[in-house]
């Protein structure tokens, strides 16, 4: 098969990566190598190709209109690309190499080291390292592979992979509940009385209450207002106040004891829909796969009411 390709591929990934990092230092160390290569690669595709891809100053980089397009067929060629290392990879016994994920801290310490500990196990020729973080981060811009947050996607060159529902739901310790004058019956009872809030990556998150057609928007006095399922667990179980919870996971063994114990379990709050997010070119990564495939494992497994 005769190649007369007017441009080296390797210089094409290359450029590929500086366009989604934005950033040359950046790009230079996810790729493993000097600027000063970078820089010459991209260079020389632009000189390869008879046109101006980039637009440098000391600031930022912006691609130009051919570059734009470019880059687009650029990506194409990639996962051409990927299916060959997908068919090498398929035929490996088990996913290997090395994986830099990150969580959102909401999720709790204790869901990220079952997870963790869980895909370390399973796949020993695997290497894992797994971060807690309190922003939504970027796969690419910020040098992990895969990611897991909530909400829409906004970057063409990641995908999106549902990964699963927190169905969340309002409760409060037993003690709390039964210290109340009256039982609560409807939503208004909430404004008078204290509430562990709780938000994601820095935002508060409304509270809306549905059952069938009726929609409530609580507006509780607000004891506390945390990140992380478990201190808010721990804040429920102290009799604090009404708080939210994930059924799947977090306080699925308070439950069973009935130390925790559901209110207005006939109103419901909205779920969470969490994804994982990943680089378009480490589509067929079976490391990946893996790895999702444990995460939701363990969902399930801490599945306590529905």
């Amino acid at each position: 098969m005769k190649q007369n390709l007017s441009f080296n591929l390797d210089a094409l990934i290359v450029f590929g990566k500086l366009v989604e990092c934005r950033n040359l230092s950046k790009a230079a160390t996810l790729l493993g190598m000097p600027k000063s290569t970078v820089s010459r690669k991209i260079s020389k595709l632009e000189s390869d190709l008879g046109v101006k891809l980039l637009r440098k100053n000391t600031h930022q980089i912006t691609v130009t209109d051919i570059g734009q397009q470019v880059y687009s067929h650029s990506l194409k060629i990639l996962a051409e690309a990927n299916h060959v290392s997908a068919l090498i990879e398929g035929n490996k016994q088990e996913p290997q190499g090395e994986l830099r994920a990150a969580l959102p801290i909401f999720m709790g310490i204790d869901y990220a080291a079952r997870v963790g500990g869980t895909f370390l196990q399973r796949y020993p020729s695997s290497q894992l390292e797994l971060r807690l973080v309190d922003e939504m981060v970027h796969p690419i811009k910020d040098g992990y592979d895969v990611v897991f947050g909530i909400g829409p996607l906004q970057s063409s060159t990641l995908i999106a992979r549902k990964a699963f529902e927190l169905d969340c739901f309002l409760c409060a310790s037993k003690k709390f509940v039964d210290r109340l004058v009256e039982p609560l019956t409807v939503p208004s009872q909430l404004n008078k009385l204290p509430f562990i809030d709780f938000d994601y990556y820095g935002q508060p998150r409304k509270s809306t209450l549905t059952k069938g057609k009726k929609r409530y928007d609580i507006s509780p006095m607000v004891r506390a207002r945390v990140n992380n399922f478990q201190i808010s667990k721990d804040y429920i179980l102290r009799g604090l106040g009404v708080g939210i919870m994930p059924k799947q996971i977090i306080c699925s063994g308070e439950l069973k004891e009935g130390v925790i114990v559901p209110v207005l379990p006939e109103w419901e709050l909205q779920s969470i829909d969490a994804y994982m997010i990943y680089p378009f070119q480490l589509s067929f990564s079976n490391l990946i796969s893996a790895f999702y495939d444990t995460a939701l494992e363990i969902i399930l497994e801490n599945s306590s009411i529905r």
